[in-house]
């Protein structure tokens, strides 16, 4: 099975939420206080977000910050252009994820 970096999980499933809210970079940079640069430099994969980018990435879109990370193999999205998730994955990413952020957290 081909393993899909996480960067790019994370890339694609930020642009793939944001197009599917029918937004532009702009707007969703100015809902997460960011620069609409820094968007674009996500998504392109000139920059990774942080943690703490990602959780407000995350707030803005209206998911949950682990959903970000939920890989769906080639794309973040159905044939119908709506985001999904995969159960089994989502739990396992819960679960990592969780513990992620309580060590950070509680550091």
């Amino acid at each position: 099975m081909n393993e899909i970096p996480i960067e790019d999980v994370i890339r694609d499933n930020i642009k793939a939420l944001r197009k599917q809210l029918g937004w532009s970079q702009e707007l969703l940079a100015e809902k997460t206080g960011v620069s609409a640069p820094y968007i674009t430099q996500i998504e392109v994969g000139k920059r990774t977000p942080s943690l703490d980018i990602v959780e407000r990435l995350a707030l803005a879109l209206g998911v949950e910050y682990k959903t970000l990370f939920e890989s769906h193999g080639t794309s973040s999205t159905s044939s119908e252009g709506q985001f999904y998730k995969l159960p089994l994955e989502s739990m396992l990413i819960s679960a990592v994820t969780d513990t992620i952020h309580n060590t950070f957290k509680n550091a």
